[in-house]
């Protein structure tokens, strides 16, 4: 029987990367075996858990907060808020609804004016005096 020379050399070949094959994978096995070991040792951190769950679990029959409107806060909520500083004299640029650096400035005047914390932002309280009748106009002091 002949043997073909082509077959030959395919049968070497695979013979040859059988023996590589074999010869990486006793390489790589303890290797791989290693690295697992270290990962289990190393400790994965635990976030801080709260004395009190009720401090960071909202009641969910509670009240939905309103948004607070800041800095990069759009829509009609903000042409309203606007509008209405517009009203009381504090707000002179176009009303846009984008709260912007003039609203908060805006805000800032009349937060002011009305004894509440200037931060510019318009939270519940700060919505509540704006828009009451006892939101004092720019000037009234």
């Amino acid at each position: 029987m002949k043997s073909n020379p082509k077959t030959l050399v395919g049968v070497i070949l695979l013979v040859v990367l059988a023996i590589a094959l074999g010869f990486l994978l006793s390489r790589m096995i303890p290797t791989i075996g290693e690295v697992q070991r270290e990962k289990s040792l190393t400790p994965t951190p635990l976030p801080d858990i709260p004395a009190n769950v009720m401090e960071v679990t909202p009641d969910p029959a509670g009240p939905t907060p309103e948004p607070v409107l800041r800095t990069g806060s759009r829509g009609e909520d903000v042409k309203t808020l606007q509008g209405r500083l517009h009203d009381l004299g504090y707000y002179t640029d176009e009303i846009d609804g984008q709260f912007g650096a003039a609203t908060k400035a805006a805000v800032i005047e009349f937060q002011q004016a009305n004894g509440l914390d200037a931060d510019g932002m318009v939270g519940s309280e700060t919505k509540t005096l704006l828009y009451s009748v006892n939101a004092k106009p720019k000037g009234s002091n």
